[in-house]
Formats: structure tokens, sequence, C-alpha cells
């Protein structure tokens, strides 16, 4: 964590930069604490995002409590996600994710801007890590700590729906391992998470102002989509550049399909730690194996709703919108990621051959690769111009 926040802090240091939405959450933020109400620069309703980010940003009041606030998204995300992997991915593999996460340049890219996404990573981790322990320990305590972080979500960002969506259909496919007593409560759970973010848009949709539903660009869109989102996964494996994105958009696309194909969390063995035997012995659960399934259904599809959304919406779209927006899944795919090469490393038969060293060796560049690129990114996000409160309005 203390490499994550220091990169944080070097290229944060001149101040947070901005982009013309950055200008709409701080004037938002400004009226919500002088007139009480969230208002365009223009005087009109603010709606085109939900409310949760410019209200935070005004109880804080300044862009160096915003960066703060940033800073804390950032720890918060990488704790989350590292105590999740100490459950899910066999034990030497969970001591490369937090490395991982803190060497994460879609992260630090986030963070530097006045953008609601650094919080939506840290809402996300934290709601993910509440529900694997909900599910796999039953304590109410954690039900309802996902839950709070569930109603949170669409009043965050918008694709919280698409997450709360792709989470419960990950839940549907692994049904058989839910007991009884549980579906209830996961019937509540889903259904208090929705509240929030669907009032919100029925105030947007009917009394703020006219839709923003429409068709975009049709198909064409949707295949550029699906080639972005392909380019973002593939540069997060690998050392991709940005000039290769325009030239051949077919093979970016089936990239992504074959990456999340590839990144199926399979049958292991034994993964993770257990929890403190605190409960009764019904407390032993499949969710540790079962959970990354759920994980893996819940990131696709909520790239495929992503793709959709940018095919019938006025959403922006573009490689660099891409990345932006799927930040929120960096941990998932690269938990999915380690657990798959684990379980190269270990081998069909359990052994550890040659060639499993080398699994180590590849992984060891990879960390020096992310190293190296976060460095860069954080000395090149050091010199955009910082954004000012008054400047942006």
């Amino acid at each position: 964590m203390l490499a994550q926040l220091a990169l944080f802090a070097w290229a944060t240091a001149p101040g947070l930069a901005g982009t013309a939405d950055s200008g709409f959450y701080l004037h938002a933020a400004g009226t919500l604490r002088t007139a009480g109400h969230l208002l365009n620069p223009d005087g009109s309703a603010y709606r085109y995002w939900p409310p949760l980010y410019p209200a935070l940003v005004a109880l804080g009041g300044s862009l160096g409590a915003l960066r703060l606030l940033h800073g804390l998204a950032l720890g918060l995300s990488l704790l989350a996600w590292s105590q999740l992997g100490r459950r899910l991915l066999p034990a030497g593999w969970a001591l490369v994710l937090p490395w991982a996460l803190a060497l994460s340049t879609p992260w630090l890219v986030v963070s530097k801007f006045v953008w609601g996404e650094v919080v939506f990573v840290a809402l996300v981790a934290g709601y993910v890590l509440a529900l694997f322990r909900w599910l796999h320990t039953r304590q109410r305590q954690w039900w309802m700590a996902a839950t709070a972080l569930g109603f949170l979500l669409p009043l965050h960002r918008t694709p919280g729906f698409f997450l709360l969506a792709g989470v419960a259909l990950g839940l549907m496919l692994e049904w058989n391992a839910l007991l009884r007593r549980q579906w209830l409560p996961l019937a509540g759970h889903f259904g208090l998470s929705l509240l929030g973010g669907i009032a919100w848009h029925v105030y947007a949709l009917l009394i703020a102002a006219p839709t923003v539903y429409r068709l975009n660009r049709g198909w064409a869109q949707f295949f550029s989509s699906t080639a972005d989102y392909g380019f973002v996964l593939s540069r997060w494996l690998a050392p991709v550049r940005a000039a290769w994105q325009p030239e051949v958009p077919m093979v970016w696309a089936l990239a992504l399909v074959g990456l999340l194909a590839w990144m199926w969390p399979k049958a292991s063995g034994p993964v993770g730690e257990e929890f403190p035997a605190t409960q009764a012995p019904d407390a032993v659960s499949s969710w540790p194996e079962r959970f990354s399934r759920v994980l893996w259904v819940s990131s696709s599809f909520f790239i495929l709703l992503l793709i959709i959304a940018t095919t019938f919406t006025r959403s922006a779209s573009g490689l660099y919108d891409a990345e932006r927006y799927v930040s929120v899944l960096f941990g998932p795919v690269i938990l999915l990621v380690l657990r798959r090469t684990g379980n190269w490393f270990e081998g069909a038969s359990g052994r550890r051959s040659w060639a499993s060293w080398l699994v180590v060796g590849v992984v060891g560049v990879w960390l020096a690769y992310a190293a190296g690129r976060s460095i860069s990114n954080a000395a090149a996000l050091r010199q955009l111009p910082p954004l000012g409160w008054t400047s942006a309005h």
C-alpha cells in the first residue's frame, strides 16, 4: 500500500486534474453547498450522472480534501481485494495480488482526475468482499454491509446497475450452493440495493430533463466498443502500444472474447485461507471455489452492458473512455488472471516442473513492467495542469 500511495502522492502533488466532466461535478458540488441544489453550469438540474460523487465533493469542500478522499479510496480498494485474494487464490499467488494492484496504472490514472471512478472502485471492492463474507460465513453484519454498499453503487455511477446485474446473474448460476434460508435475504439484498438508483433515475428521466437514451451509432459502435475493451484488457496484461489500437479493431474484439474465455476459473485444488472457526460446522461452504466464477460472470456481463450502453445511449465511447469506465474491473481481472496462472504453476499433477517456474519468471517480469509503467505514468500525470475549483466553472 505504501508503494501505491507514494505513486499517488507523487502524481497528484501539483493538484488533481480535470476534464469537462470535472466541471459538472465541481459546479454541482458548489451549488449543493451554497443553495442546497445540484445544478449544471447552465443552471439546469444536474442529472446526467448520479448524485453521490458531487455530494462527497461538497462534503469535503476543497480539492485538497478530495485528493485525500481519492487516496483513501485507493488504499481501501487495495486492502479489500487483497483480503479477497487471500481466500480465492493459491497461497503464494495471493502475495502477488497486492503488488499488482499497487502498481496499477488504471487506478492511478482515474485517481488523478476529478472523476467518480476511483471512489466507485473502492465501493465495488468493499461490496464484493462483504458479499463473499456473507455467502461464506452467513453472518448478518456482512449482509448489512453488502446491502449498504450495494445501495450506494448505482447512486455513485450508473454502471453500478451493471455490476449488481452481473453479480445477480453469477449467483443464479451458482444457486445450488445457496441454502434455502439465504434465498429471501439475497432477494432483499438486491431489492434494497436497487432502490436508491431507481429513484434517482426516475427523477432524472421524468422530472429534470428529456431522456438521454437513444440509438447512438448502432452495430458499428458495438463492434468498435468491443475492440476498445479488448485492447484495454490486453494492455493490462502485456506491453501493447496505444498506437496499435486503430489498426486492427477485429483483432482486439476477438482478443476480448479470447481473454475472457481464458480467464474462466476452472476447478482447482485448495485455495486461500479459511476464516477463523467461529461458526457452526455448516458454515463451511464451497464459496471460496465458486465465488471466482461469480466474479468472472459479473465482470464479463459488466463489460457487455458497457458496450451496449455506448450503442444505445449518449454514453461516451473510445479507447480512453473505455479504460476509464472499466478501471473498476482491474481488481477482479487481475485476481482471475493470477488464479489461472496459479493453476499453471501447480500443474495438472500437482507437481512443479521447470515450466511451472517459468510461469513465476513471467509473472515477475510482468510485475517489473507494471512498476516501470506506473512510475512513467505517474511522472506524466504529474505534468498535467492542476484544476482549480473556480476555474472548473
